[in-house]
């Protein structure tokens, strides 16, 4: 671990100033009496080593013994196993993406001249289930739920002043077999979010709102523009819904090629008018269940479980505010970080500051959305990045600036590394580093119940966007597409 990172640690451990929740200690209370009843030992296992652009595949031992961790509840990841052979493509191609979609894996290739191939694989077997092309226009990505693979196509191009929109097409096809359902013409400057069912569009040239059946397409309802028209919508997150948005909409289904769009569970959607009026209503239905008075000028839009956050500059200064609120505004020393839910009853921020020349500062700010007091604030590892919570404990994953941090309940920060992460569930979370020292990396799951980390594996050099949960890790490797089953 860099000396920096155990002196912040050093620093961190001094603040563990609240009792943790209690939620995490029935956690640990059930992963020790699971231990006390039974403490069975582990054999040492095979990693698999898997060379990048052979498809060779070796079978060696860990030149380093990881320890034998203590079980835990959830229970803990400990390995990878290849489900079947890897997919490959021919020469000249490269898999540039991976999602997955209830058991199948959704892999994605697009080709030089913007054409694609997307094929699906069964998460059991590896056995390829379908596959499909497109040559029409140049292609953007692939994006998932259970009930559909979405693929993005561009029609027009963004201009190069940047004062047209882009006309896009989001083609939406049955995951289990193949065929296109529906489609959906559309701008990148409309808002859509994204629901295990729905598909709502904000359509930006006239303020309407549109939902949509997702697996068929029907249009379920419309809300048209009125005196006031709508500004922002926003999906309703809640518990452990994971998000890489900083706003309420699914904006990475303007870029699924790099983005990963994580559907709503909540059956309300959110909006808010140009004056500040904000609508909260059923998502399947558009029926109005409540109405209040926001502010007007709101730049960015949030919900998590029944409140609603918006971002907006407040005497010049950038705030976060409820309807009944200012939780929070930044000192003139601090860059603005994006707020994010981090529990149920608890809005974080991550805040970054310059300090002492190029070196920075971060600081993690816990606050209660029903006063806009501050609980608590901590020391952070200094990253931008996605922001997940479960049991109440932080993940940090960056993109630009790679880099994946743990904290618990309270604020402190429990685990680092220099890779790409997310949650895989409640009781482990996944990070990739590339410190194989030949370009490839290695898998490490760590417990998000006592945060101890163990290597899972070595994988090849991955050429997109890798996607996980709690069953599978799925990478595009070059010509080679990979799935492998997480083992407990």
């Amino acid at each position: 671990m860099p000396a920096d990172l155990d002196e912040l640690f050093t620093a961190l451990g001094r603040q563990a100033d609240a009792v943790p929740l209690a939620e995490v200690e029935q956690v640990r209370r059930r992963g020790r009496q699971r231990r006390a009843r039974s403490r069975a030992g582990m054999a040492a296992a095979a990693v698999l080593v898997l060379l990048a652009g052979t498809g060779v595949l070796l079978d060696r031992r860990h030149s380093d013994a990881e320890p034998i961790l203590p079980a835990t509840t959830p229970a803990r990841i400990r390995g990878l196993a290849p489900v079947g052979e890897p997919l490959r493509t021919g020469e000249g191609r490269m898999w540039n993406g991976a999602r997955i979609s209830g058991d199948r894996v959704i892999g994605w290739i697009r080709a030089g001249d913007g054409s694609q191939e997307t094929v699906a694989v069964d998460a059991r077997t590896g056995r390829t289930l379908w596959r499909t092309t497109g040559r029409e226009s140049f292609h953007l990505g692939v994006a998932t739920t259970s009930k559909a693979v979405i693929l993005l196509r561009e029609i027009k191009p963004q201009s190069e002043s940047l004062d047209e929109p882009a006309d896009r097409l989001l083609l939406f096809h049955d995951p289990a077999t193949g065929a296109k359902r529906w489609e959906l013409r559309h701008t990148d400057r409309d808002q859509l979010v994204l629901h295990e069912d729905v598909l709502v569009r904000m359509v930006h040239e006239t303020r309407a709102i549109e939902a949509y059946d997702l697996a068929g397409g029907r249009r379920l309802w419309t809300e048209p523009a009125d005196g006031d028209p709508t500004k922002l919508i926003s999906g309703m997150r809640v518990g452990p819904d994971d998000s890489e948005e900083h706003s309420g909409t699914t904006s990475a289904l303007f870029r699924p090629d790099a983005a990963k769009a994580f559907p709503f569970t909540d059956d309300r959607v959110v909006d808010l008018s140009e004056s500040g009026r904000i609508t909260v209503r059923d998502i399947r239905t558009g029926k109005i269940r409540s109405v209040a008075r926001g502010r007007a000028g709101a730049e960015e839009l949030f919900a998590y479980e029944g409140k609603i956050y918006a971002t907006l500059r407040i005497d010049g200064v950038w705030s976060i505010t409820t309807p009944d609120h200012v939780l929070y505004q930044p000192d003139d020393s601090a860059e603005f970080g994006y707020p994010f839910p981090c529990g149920q009853t608890r809005v974080c921020v991550l805040e970054r500051r310059e300090a002492n020349g190029a070196k920075q500062e971060a600081r993690l700010i816990m606050i209660d959305p029903n006063t806009g007091d501050v609980i608590r604030t901590t020391g952070a590892v200094p990253r931008y990045g996605d922001n997940s919570t479960r049991l109440g404990h932080i993940l940090t994953s960056g993109t630009g600036e790679k880099g994946t941090t743990l904290y618990d309940e309270n604020g402190r920060a429990r685990y680092s590394d220099d890779g790409i992460g997310g949650f895989a569930d409640n009781g482990n979370a996944l990070t990739l580093t590339r410190d194989a020292g030949d370009g490839r990396f290695t898998v490490r799951g760590v417990s998000n119940i006592d945060y101890q980390a163990a290597k899972l594996g070595v994988i090849p050099e991955i050429s997109g966007r890798c996607d996980w949960n709690e069953d599978l890790l799925t990478c595009p490797a070059g010509r080679e597409l990979w799935v492998w089953r997480l083992t407990r």
